[in-house]
C-alpha cells in the first residue's frame, strides 16, 4: 500500500492529510532512491515532492522541529512537536 493512498473513515481518499507523518511517508515514498523508474515516472516524483515540502512549508512545519533527516536521506517526524 502506497503511504499516500489511505482511506478516511468516511471512504475518501486521503493523500498525506495535514499531518507531519503523512507528509514525511508520501515525501519518503516519491523519493525513496530504491525505486525503480522511467524518466517520465521520475519528473512526476520530483513534482509530487515538491508539492508536499510546498504543503509542509505552507502548514508551518519546520526542519528540527517538526521532523528531522535521518542518515539515509528518509525524513522522520519528531514525535513531540506534532501540530
Amino acid at each position: 500500500m502506497k503511504p499516500y493512498a489511505q482511506h478516511d473513515s468516511n471512504g475518501k481518499l486521503w493523500r498525506a492529510g495535514k499531518t507531519i507523518y503523512g507528509l514525511c511517508a508520501a515525501y519518503n515514498h516519491a523519493t525513496s532512491p530504491s525505486r525503480l523508474m522511467t524518466s517520465d515516472e521520475h519528473k512526476r516524483s520530483n513534482i509530487y515532492a515538491r508539492a508536499i515540502r510546498n504543503r509542509m512549508k505552507r502548514l508551518e512545519f519546520r526542519y528540527g522541529i517538526h521532523y528531522t533527516e535521518m542518515s539515509n536521506g528518509a525524513w522522520w517526524p519528531c514525535s513531540v512537536k506534532n501540530k
